[in-house]
């Protein structure tokens, strides 16, 4: 009898893990498809019947993680989800101590002012600051790009080791991007530049007309802790303005990581 109370717990913790999971997932598909899904889409994405999807999405929305938009019968992530994000992020110590140096980049640039850290093959943005003279909002908080797009993405990769980065080159199956596909050559060639100079140029890859510029954030024993980036209209990041910002940014990075060490 007590050995099947143990399966029986087991099996409905399992059950309960497996319900998180499907949970999960299904606010992936909906964060991945931006413009909300049914919940015979929702099934599908997650491989799952119809009903099973839509008890989950009821209970969900009842907890207020979805809305749902009565006339097309789409869920979309609900605004409970802002309240979670803004206390990940005002828990990082690291946001802290970067947001007024990047105010101050973002002031003195025009330009949009953002702080990334790696996770796993690319980068995460912890804090966007949009720019007095346009608000660029190709890559918002919270959002993942993959290692060869963006310039902080880049500049995170140029601190990886070569073995890293090779087993980025040997993994990576997608290299799009919106000028069209990189290569792992056209990758290996960038890292050296970027290591050459101390940081990253990215120009229209993610969005027609909008470049940005990104370098490494150091602690004390020289190992990178994240990355910035300024972003704006591209005409701003050529000839004498390009050497401005780049010295701006490397500026506003030497302060973050003494700031880091205080």
């Amino acid at each position: 009898m007590v050995q099947d109370s143990a399966d029986s717990n087991d099996r409905s913790a399992g059950s309960r893990i497996a319900v998180i999971q499907k949970a999960v997932n299904a606010m992936d598909a909906l964060l991945a498809a931006g413009d909300g899904l049914t919940p015979t889409e929702v099934a599908d994405a997650i491989d799952t019947n119809r009903s099973t999807a839509f008890r989950l999405l009821t209970s969900l929305e009842y907890a207020g993680m979805l809305s749902r938009d009565e006339s097309t019968g789409k869920y979309h992530l609900g605004m409970k989800l802002l309240q979670y994000g803004s206390a990940v992020r005002a828990s990082m110590a690291i946001v802290k101590i970067a947001e007024p140096t990047l105010m101050t980049l973002r002031d003195k640039t025009r330009q949009t002012a953002l702080l990334a850290v790696r996770e796993n093959w690319g980068a995460r943005c912890l804090l966007r600051l949009p720019g007095p003279e346009v608000d660029v909002v190709s890559w918002t908080t919270g959002q993942w790009l993959p290692m060869h797009v963006g310039a902080a993405p880049q500049a995170l990769m140029s601190a990886m080791s070569d073995t890293e980065v090779e087993r980025y080159l040997a993994d990576n199956k997608d290299w799009s991007t919106r000028q069209g596909e990189r290569s792992p050559d056209d990758v290996r060639d960038s890292l050296q530049e970027i290591r050459r100079r101390g940081w990253a140029l990215n120009m229209e890859s993610i969005t027609k007309g909008v470049a940005s510029l990104g370098t490494i954030v150091r602690d004390r024993h020289d190992a990178p802790l994240c990355a910035i980036s300024v972003s704006g209209l591209q005409y701003h990041y050529t000839g004498t303005d390009l050497e401005q910002t780049a010295a701006s940014v490397m500026a506003a990075a030497s302060d973050i990581s003494r700031r880091m060490q205080d």
